[in-house]
């Protein structure tokens, strides 16, 4: 196991704004993730490529885990999301099934990867940056799951300890990552019956009571002014989640 340090010109590549796509792409919740996945290939094939901020506001889905898809009860759990007019869709990352709607915004912040590097430390430093963005709008917000939370996780982002608002999950590839976050914005109540109904039909266990929104917490604004708001502070702290550490980055040679 050899640590090898990052170049000057490495740093710089990670220290640049990033490039910023707004909004969907196509007439599919498929669309949406296809897109994703060919910004992180067309990443994978540039060797001087910089990080990137997608953000959108997506259509009725509920995206499973690959995990989910082998499940037995995973044709059930499709047909559920169906019937509340959610399309359901296989996640880029993630290990259990989330529902969206324009409602939330997903944010998928992807930065070139020379090493995989520490996936545990990629996570807290994404969780980090989303708290402090949220801080910034006013809430109370902190990292960690609460109880009976969707997709469950230890960096998902809370307000006050008692709701979820944030899920992030990550995928690391050759020479790419990417951090994914959906972020409830408003009326979390339209989702709680689709989770609910879907988990069910997995025979999965959480609480209604746990999904939360940023409108809920008192963020004020159009979802417009919010979206904007959120994607602006990510930007102002790339040097935290696009930038690999060095002391944690480890290359091994065969």
């Amino acid at each position: 196991m050899v640590l090898r340090d990052v170049t000057t010109a490495n740093r710089q590549l990670h220290t640049r704004i990033p490039k910023l796509s707004l909004g969907r792409v196509g007439s599919t919740a498929q669309d949406d993730i296809d897109e994703s996945l060919r910004v992180l290939r067309e990443m994978q094939q540039d060797v001087n490529a910089h990080a990137r901020i997608r953000a959108y506001r997506p259509i009725p889905t509920v995206a499973f885990s690959r995990r989910e898809s082998l499940m037995p009860e995973f044709a059930a759990a499709s047909a559920a999301a169906r019937r509340f007019g959610f399309d359901p869709v296989i996640r880029l990352a993630g290990g259990r099934a989330v529902a969206y709607d324009q409602t939330c915004l997903i944010i998928d912040l992807m930065a070139p990867l020379e090493f995989y590097g520490n996936h545990i430390a990629a996570f807290e430093v994404g969780a980090d940056c989303f708290r402090d963005v949220l801080g910034d709008l006013g809430l109370d917000a902190r990292v960690g799951p609460v109880v009976g939370e969707y997709c469950a996780g230890d960096h998902s982002v809370n307000a006050r300890g008692r709701v979820k608002v944030v899920g992030i999950a990550q995928r690391a590839m050759r020479r790419a990552r990417l951090l994914t976050a959906c972020i409830v914005l408003d009326k979390p109540e339209g989702l709680r019956p689709v989770v609910d109904a879907v988990y069910g039909a997995m025979n999965l266990e959480w609480s209604p009571a746990s999904l939360g929104s940023l409108r809920d917490e008192g963020v004020r604004g159009t979802l417009d002014e919010i979206v904007n708001e959120l994607v602006t502070g990510l930007q102002q702290r790339r040097s935290a989640w696009a930038r690999p550490q060095a002391s944690q980055i480890v290359e091994t040679r065969t």
